[in-house]
């Protein structure tokens, strides 16, 4: 995707690949970034050996909309993510279209309000939401024999670990899928066809943690195929531009991992031989 303007390349090169860093919030937090720090030169060696992530190592992007969808004190929440996304289908662990015992991955930028669609370069007011086929940290060894690997489109996706947003405290997050179409192929090929034909729709869906109750918060409607830099490409669960702020054990031991993963992954994807 070029840019259109000399003056548009600047202001793109001034706005931040990593997040702003948060600071501890509570003894899980403290727990957990320690922990994250404990495993970070381990995360480090394996996104190094296989030259890319050490989970969700490839991916799809598409375009996306989201639009609200939330009633009573989940309205205002709708409302401040309505606007543009870009969402990147993957699997866990494996690689080249191997559709058996995985966790499939739906991470999710969003920016407020219109304009161009997005590529790999964030904004400052950009929301990062990272969700996968995992229910919570208890299920998560689990996960690879619940998920239905064959199938992206099909799937409900998890944002394991709870959120801080305004008045709305400790709240999980999850994308369920409203009206999937089970179709035949890869599930590449079958995600394409549900874009290709209106079916490729999430609702984001919120509860308060310890309670039974979803609630609708806004839909997230995927509209066509992009082509982004997947190595430059760097989702990241503390870009909290929406105020949606991550908070408990898991999410703080992904501070110093997802870091480690980064530094040690390739900065851009390596160009193309000329045939």
């Amino acid at each position: 995707m070029e840019l259109q303007s000399t003056e548009q390349a600047r202001d793109r090169a001034a706005w931040p690949h990593r997040a702003t860093p948060h600071t501890v919030v509570g003894l899980r937090e403290a727990i957990g970034e320690a922990i994250g720090r404990w495993l970070a030169p381990a995360v480090a060696a394996v996104s190094r050996t296989r030259n890319a992530r050490m989970f969700h190592p490839e991916g799809h992007t598409f375009a996306a909309r989201v639009v609200a969808a939330g009633e009573g004190a989940y309205a205002e929440l709708g409302q401040r993510l309505t606007g543009r996304a870009l969402v990147r289908f993957s699997p866990a662990l494996w690689r080249n279209g191997i559709e058996i015992f995985d966790v499939l991955g739906f991470a999710l930028r969003i920016r407020p309000g219109d304009g161009p669609p997005l590529d790999h370069v964030p904004s400052l007011g950009d929301q990062d939401l990272l969700f996968a086929t995992i229910r919570s940290p208890l299920t998560m060894l689990l996960s690879p024999f619940t998920t239905d690997a064959s199938d992206f489109a099909g799937n409900t996706y998890w944002a394991v670990s709870p959120f801080s947003i305004g008045e709305l405290r400790r709240l999980e997050l999850r994308l369920r899928p409203v009206d999937p179409k089970h179709g035949n192929g890869t599930r590449v090929d079958r995600l394409r066809d549900n874009v290709r034909t209106g079916h490729a729709i999430w609702q984001l869906e919120a509860r308060r943690t310890l309670t039974l109750t979803w609630h609708p918060v806004a839909h997230v409607v995927i509209e066509r195929e992009v082509a982004v830099d997947q190595a430059a490409l760097r989702f990241d669960p503390f870009r909290s531009g929406a105020g949606i702020e991550p908070v408990g054990l898991v999410h703080a031991i992904r501070r110093a991992a997802y870091a480690a993963s980064q530094e040690a992954r390739p900065q851009r994807s390596a160009p193309r031989r000329a045939r």
